[in-house]
């Protein structure tokens, strides 16, 4: 039977990405910004229920170019975002489907974002040949 479940912010820990134990193979697919962001798994995902992850990006923080194998829809709580030559604030909404590469930079304040996929998916691929870039 289908149940409603409830967490709040004070059952959900901020957990410093480069702090968490990760293989020196994954460490070294992340740039300091990657590795300096904040996350919470606000709702884990599965086969058959949705992932929501809420994350915290210092500023100026440059995230790579990468994809996901899911879909995923990004909302911007707080801060500036920088995709590609645009700069997007609080209310905006981006949907990337699973397999498209994107990076983005966090603007002078930092970056807040809440980040929605259909089931669960950590996956973090980098473009042919780009795992040893700076």
């Amino acid at each position: 039977m289908a149940r409603v479940r409830l967490t709040t912010e004070e059952q959900q820990p901020w957990i410093v990405s480069g702090e968490r134990n990760i293989s020196e193979e994954e460490r070294n697919k992340l740039r300091r910004g990657e590795l300096t962001s904040e996350y919470r798994m606000r709702e884990p995902g599965g086969d058959d229920f949705p992932q929501l992850v809420e994350l915290r990006y210092q500023p100026d923080s440059e995230i790579r170019l990468h994809s996901h194998d899911e879909d995923e829809i990004i909302y911007v709580l707080e801060g500036a975002m920088r995709i590609n030559n645009r700069i997007v604030g609080p209310g905006a909404c981006l949907t990337i489907p699973g397999g498209v590469f994107y990076g983005f930079h966090a603007g002078p304040e930092g970056l807040r974002i809440l980040n929605f996929r259909p089931r669960n998916d950590t996956t973090f691929n980098l473009p042919q040949g780009a795992a040893n870039e700076p």
